[in-house]
């Protein structure tokens, strides 16, 4: 293992044991009379369940790492044990199950002292656990928890040696926007091994928002893995400094739309036509999709940053006229609001000459969660001739 990979690597396995040792202090005040293995980690979980996942995260990532090693050269490099495993080398564990230990334990038990203990530590603990659950499902609430076909050919576009830098901030752009393991992993790596600053710091602070506990790395211990001098120089000078912000606004996704293989591979199994005004169902039915593995494009999710209203133009007709193109089907969120929408009548008309299906389900019905009230549209009462000329009044 090379020195510096190592030096992390242990870093991160000395920072999960100083974690379990300072939680294992707190829990070893309000474990029963008599215990086990099992009554230890069931209380890890419900007092600390996110530091828990954390090394469950850390873990499958190695392994992931591992397995690569192992299929390239034969040979893993990490070999990170189980969390289980791992957590029976804590000294505080080893202290805890010592028989003297549990013996002693029993004899002085009070369960008074025990439920004052639990509930004093929960007191503690319920705040912080209730912020982070608050920090992730915002988060979630921002992406499609799915994993759409395309994805693979992404992360592929990202790792080719020839993708600049400016292409990598789009890729990662479009990743950000879905919510899965492979997308999880490819922010890992990114985070782990990317020699750009602006795109790693991206990384870091996408799996921050999540609650994964990402390390920052420092430049100086990032590895240039060629032999080429010339390259060498170029991926140890220049390239961990280049900076590209995207433009926000619809003529840029346009452009990308017409000249980029990240948007020209997309595909999506419904758009949604509806109105702002009833977003909150619309969440609730993303998130319905998304549980069938449907990927479903929304403007304020997938292309938020572009599709602003104040800068709406003919490139936003464009942009949407693009992704109903992408789309095998239209879901229409019947409401008063989406009944009198210009925006709404608009993508129908479109739709409706693409010849391909519109299904519809009323708010009512997504706030039961009636998701049986489907129905496929046959009264065309949004049928306008002149129904580009009003879309951007």
């Amino acid at each position: 293992m090379l020195g510096v990979t190592k030096h992390i690597y242990d870093h991160e396995i000395r920072d999960i044991l100083e974690m379990w040792n300072k939680q294992l202090k707190e829990i070893s005040m309000i474990l029963p009379q008599e215990y086990t293995e099992k009554d230890i980690i069931s209380l890890m979980r419900k007092y600390y369940p996110h530091e828990w996942m954390s090394v469950i995260y850390k873990y499958n990532y190695y392994e992931i790492k591992d397995r690569y090693l192992k299929k390239r050269f034969g040979k893993k490099r990490y070999c990170m044990s189980k969390p289980e495993k791992l957590f029976r080398t804590v000294s505080q564990y080893k202290k805890i199950m010592n028989p003297n230990f549990r013996k002693q334990y029993f004899i002085n038990f009070s369960e008074a002292r025990q439920q004052k203990n639990a509930e004093k530590l929960w007191n503690q603990r319920k705040s912080k656990i209730e912020r982070i659950d608050n920090k992730i499902n915002n988060a979630k609430l921002k992406i499609q928890q799915m994993t759409p076909k395309y994805i693979d050919v992404l992360i592929g576009l990202y790792e080719r040696k020839s993708t600049s830098q400016k292409d990598k901030m789009y890729i990662m752009a479009e990743l950000k926007k879905y919510y899965n393991d492979k997308v999880i992993i490819f922010f890992f790596k990114v985070n782990d091994t990317e020699l750009n600053k602006q795109l790693r710091w991206i990384a870091f602070y996408h799996l921050q928002s999540f609650n994964y506990q990402p390390r920052a790395r420092r430049q100086k211990y990032m590895q240039v893995h060629t032999k080429n001098k010339k390259r060498k120089q170029y991926l140890k000078n220049v390239y961990p400094n280049e900076k590209y912000d995207i433009p926000q606004n619809p003529n840029e996704l346009e452009y990308r739309i017409m000249n980029s293989k990240e948007q020209q591979i997309k595909r999506y199994d419904f758009f949604i036509s509806h109105s702002s005004m009833d977003s909150r169902y619309v969440q609730e039915l993303i998130l319905f999709e998304n549980k069938k593995s449907k990927n479903v494009f929304c403007d304020w999710i997938n292309d938020a940053d572009y599709l602003k209203r104040k800068l709406v133009c003919n490139a936003t007709l464009k942009v949407i006229e693009a992704r109903l193109e992408q789309s095998d089907a239209i879901i229409f969120v019947d409401s008063p609001n989406s009944r009198n929408s210009i925006w709404c009548k608009y993508e129908l008309n479109y739709f409706s000459e693409l010849n391909r299906p519109i299904y519809c389900i009323k708010v009512e019905n997504i706030e039961s969660r009636n998701w049986d009230a489907f129905y496929k549209m046959k009264d065309k009462w949004y049928y306008d001739l002149d129904y580009k000329k009003y879309s951007l009044v």
